[in-house]
């Protein structure tokens, strides 16, 4: 390798290196317990998910979206959100291993290498060759990568696959400012298809990122988009959107139906307040107190990771000076976009101190707009708010550093890093991880899998309110066999699953019974513990049970027992 060569790949090996450096530490002990899921809500979903499209793609594609939950309901997949590239990404570690939480731990990891890295490549392409550009883009890359924000979503995998956001940005300025390439147009179209597929709150404000960079761009140049312009989109935007509409119909189908809009209550529940600025994750080292004292608890529609939005003070202020010392039209750009999609992100309405409530823009999107009345959450569109904030810190520093120079140059971005660093910093506790992976499952479930997996399984009780997220384990344990499971847990629920559960759970008498035989249940899995949570008696269960002519009792112990239905 030339020495040309070199200078040109030490900053990205630079950056890769630092970045999985920064991950290890910030998600402290994830990479040490890989086999492990976070949490029983929704990280075991994604897990059950991410398994599901690389089993069903190794066997039979054309049922990706007829997946094992919900049975018998169509198209089961689209009642969750879609995580094609990461499930492909970890696909290799789920066939190798067998073991469905490696794959989607090791693709969490990443997300934060990568979204550093792409916001690296970013921020250097704006900064071009002016001097200290390579230290201010990594930081920049550090600041959207572990902002508060992404760390308070570590639980949702679809909401950390943000590195495909700074690509989208990168290759529309290649594309406007080197000449109107067609490959950088492509390229772009390329990753923002990528990201609509990683995760369906980012494919939607992406939409909003680019409309708003577009108008943004032109404004600043006092010009209209050329036709030209418009005439080389046209095949893009063709074969991409041919693409998203056949990776994505099944949703597409199911999100006019009654049953997957939002109420516009629910939308302003997780819509973006100011004093969640000053908001991070309770697991921070130094402001892990933040969300009490502002009375930012988890609950009240609002969840607290929706709202943990504090920008670091290191990168706001930097963000300003960024402003002050802009590179021409870039600042401004960046700027413009974060703050469009800041008070987008209030919601559909607002009520400035508490005077009479006021329509925003977003009411506009809510009502007319496909796919924006079933979204909860205009908060989310923070990710895109932080990297702007990320990019025009990164321009802040680079004129702080080209200002001072020398050595005292390089004890402000020290200080200015260790600063940042433990503003950002959590503290993950061990005990977080806490699911292990299929080490020895539960006999009832071992027994199923090696006996008869190609069957339907009903397990009660279903999900009350003392345990919401009781199913997404049984979607995580029907991974060892793929036996078809009538429970599930999504963002929606099919038509008739409510009376479905209400039926079942009162197990074993003839109306639970009869339920899942017009269900084609073969096997019901008995939790009488799970029973005696919800204040009734479990120990009375399993004797109604036992005593049933219909019912025979296969194996299983008083946490989970497996019956076959005669």
């Amino acid at each position: 390798m030339g020495e040309k060569q070199r200078s040109t790949a030490a900053p990205h090996l630079l950056a890769l290196g630092l970045y999985t450096v920064l991950a290890f530490v910030f998600t402290f002990p994830l990479a040490l317990n890989l086999d492990r899921v976070n949490a029983a809500g929704d990280p075991a979903v994604m897990v059950w998910s991410m398994a599901w499209i690389a089993h069903a793609l190794a066997t039979d594609p054309l049922s990706l979206y007829d997946a094992n939950i919900f049975f018998p309901t169509e198209n089961s997949l689209a009642y969750t959100d879609i995580l094609l590239p990461s499930a492909l990404a970890a696909a290799p570690f789920y066939h190798l291993t067998g073991n469905a939480l490696l794959g989607m731990n090791v693709v969490l990891f990443l997300t934060f290498v990568l979204s550093g890295y792409t916001t690296f490549l970013l921020v250097r392409h704006l900064l071009a060759e002016r001097p200290y550009a390579v230290p201010a883009a990594l930081f920049a890359g550090a600041v959207y990568a572990f902002s508060p924000y992404r760390m308070g979503h570590i639980t949702q995998l679809n909401s950390m696959t943000t590195y495909w956001l700074p690509l989208i940005l990168l290759f529309m300025h290649r594309y406007l400012e080197r000449g109107r390439r067609k490959r950088d147009l492509w390229l772009a179209g390329l990753f923002f298809t990528l990201n609509a597929v990683s995760g369906l709150y980012y494919g939607v404000f992406a939409t909003l990122m680019v409309a708003a960079f577009l108008a943004i761009w032109f404004a600043l140049r006092r010009s209209l988009p050329e036709a030209r312009d418009a005439l080389r989109a046209f095949p893009a935007a063709a074969v991409f959107g041919a693409v998203l509409t056949f990776l994505l119909y099944p949703y597409i189908a199911l999100s006019g139906g009654q049953e997957h809009s939002r109420d516009i209550e629910q939308v302003i529940g997780g819509s973006f307040i100011p004093r969640a600025l000053l908001v991070s994750p309770p697991e921070s080292l130094l402001l892990g107190w933040t969300p009490e004292a502002l009375g930012l608890p988890h609950g009240g529609g609002r969840p607290l990771y929706e709202l943990t939005l504090y920008p670091g003070l290191a990168a706001a202020l930097l963000a300003l000076y960024g402003l002050r010392h802009r590179i021409p039209r870039h600042a401004a750009l960046y700027a413009g976009i974060g703050l469009t999609l800041a008070l987008l992100s209030l919601g559909p309405r607002i009520s400035p101190f508490g005077l009479a409530e006021i329509p925003t823009p977003y009411a506009l999107l809510y009502e007319y707009l496909p796919g924006f009345g079933n979204l909860r959450v205009p908060a989310r569109m923070w990710a895109i708010v932080m990297l702007c904030i990320a990019v025009l810190a990164g321009f802040g520093l680079r004129a702080l550093l080209e200002k001072l120079r020398g050595r005292k140059a390089a004890l402000a971005l020290a200080a200015v890093s260790v600063f940042a660093a433990l503003e950002f910093m959590p503290t993950l506790p061990w005990d977080r991880y806490i699911d292990r992976g299929p080490a020895t499952p539960e006999p009832a479930y071992a027994w199923l899998a090696e006996n008869d997996p190609d069957t339907v399984v009903a397990e009660v009780p279903f999900a009350s309110d003392n345990d919401p997220f009781r199913e997404t384990p049984r979607m995580y344990r029907s991974t060892y066999g793929w036996w078809r499971l009538v429970n599930g847990y999504a963002s929606y629920f099919p038509e008739g699953y409510a009376e479905t559960r209400t039926a079942l759970n009162t197990f074993p008498d003839d109306r639970s019974l009869k339920r899942a035989q017009n269900l084609g249940v073969r096997y019901i899995i008995l939790h009488p513990g799970e029973y005696d949570e919800d204040g009734e008696d479990g120990s009375a269960r399993i004797r109604a049970a036992d005593a049933n002519p219909n019912l025979e009792r296969v194996i299983g112990d008083s946490e989970a027992i497996l019956y076959r239905l005669k």
